[in-house]
């Protein structure tokens, strides 16, 4: 290129369509796709959303359906990419199935010889499968493996800036999207209960979302007859923030999990995080059988840590990029 030409032009980056409820259930996926519009927007990458929780606003979206995008399918059902798989593969562009959810290999065990050869068959239609960790990627078929990336939903650049309130050492929190078995509160409670046997001071707050359920009732009234438990409901996310950066530790006695959002957060908060080790976990949790016990004790005398294994630290935004790159390339 001699001095008197002009740079070649980069090409334009592809718009991103958010398939995902815009406007859902407070919750872990809803922090991450809104994470990674902010940091995408912020690029100047244009983001718009088909909001899948409303037909209404979905369908205002149809006339862009015709324009090449990185569509971006976030989902925790796979019998929902297989719904849309016929959809997804009509759509002109780069199409990503984003599997959020720890349960994807309960899913996929669960289903019979024949619904799992329809779900191969159905993920062909999508051009790429992100999933939020190894055991995800693990349990689809060696076929698709080639599709698959490892990514985290948690995005610390656009993370909540902890708030300036004094740690509470011997305060825990939890979190259960609508009281929800998997995510065991009641193992919670009574976890903290034998953690008093050693810190009689200690207190723990449930950060309940999602539907308002009998089971999140229950909570409230087991909070009424015992002052050091407190249940808040659909906290914004400065309040949830707020709740992070003053426990001491954060409780994750979970039977299964994807790569947390919120454990992430309560990390970037500065808590420590007790995790049951049914799952993997980023690095830096202590780790303890699911078992009150175990748990207690590795709250008050700590115990193993997780170093990450199993879990990625590329995120949505640097997946979005590798993808809008080879798109470019093409």
């Amino acid at each position: 290129m001699t001095g008197d030409e002009a740079p070649l032009a980069l090409p334009a980056p592809l718009p991103v369509l958010q398939w995902a409820q815009e406007h859902g259930e407070v919750g872990g996926v809803r922090t991450s796709h809104a994470q990674l519009t902010a940091v995408l927007r912020a690029e100047g990458i244009p983001v718009s959303y088909v909001d899948t929780g409303s037909a209404r606003r979905a369908a205002a979206m149809l006339p862009r359906l015709g324009r090449r995008s990185l569509h971006l399918l976030h989902l925790t059902r796979l019998w929902r990419a297989m719904l849309l798989a016929p959809a997804f593969a009509l759509l002109p562009g780069r199409t990503v199935l984003v599997l959020h959810s720890g349960s994807t290999s309960g899913q996929v065990e669960r289903m019979t010889a024949w619904r799992r050869r329809a779900l191969v068959l159905a993920l062909y239609a999508y051009d790429e499968i992100w999933a939020v960790n190894d055991e995800i990627g693990a349990i689809l078929p060696a076929a698709l493996r080639a599709r698959i990336t490892v990514v985290t939903p948690f995005d610390s650049a656009a993370a909540p800036v902890p708030s300036p309130y004094e740690r509470e050492a011997h305060a825990l929190a939890l979190a259960t999207n609508a009281g929800l078995a998997h995510y065991n509160a009641l193992l919670g409670i009574e976890t903290t209960r034998l953690v008093r046997e050693r810190w009689p001071d200690a207190t723990l707050t449930v950060l309940a979302y999602g539907n308002d359920t009998p089971e999140v009732d229950a909570l409230r009234r087991l909070a009424e007859t015992e002052p050091w438990i407190s249940v808040a409901f659909d906290s914004p996310p400065d309040e949830v923030s707020a709740v992070l950066s003053r426990v001491g530790t954060f409780l994750r006695p979970t039977s299964w999990d994807g790569d947390s959002v919120i454990v992430r957060e309560a990390q970037a908060a500065g808590a420590t995080v007790v995790a049951s080790d049914t799952a993997p976990r980023p690095a830096g949790v202590v780790l303890a059988a699911l078992e009150a016990g175990a748990l207690a004790a590795a709250v008050t005398d700590g115990g193993p840590v997780s170093d990450g294994s199993g879990l990625a630290q590329t995120t949505l935004a640097q997946a979005v990029r590798a993808t809008e790159s080879a798109a470019a390339r093409r």
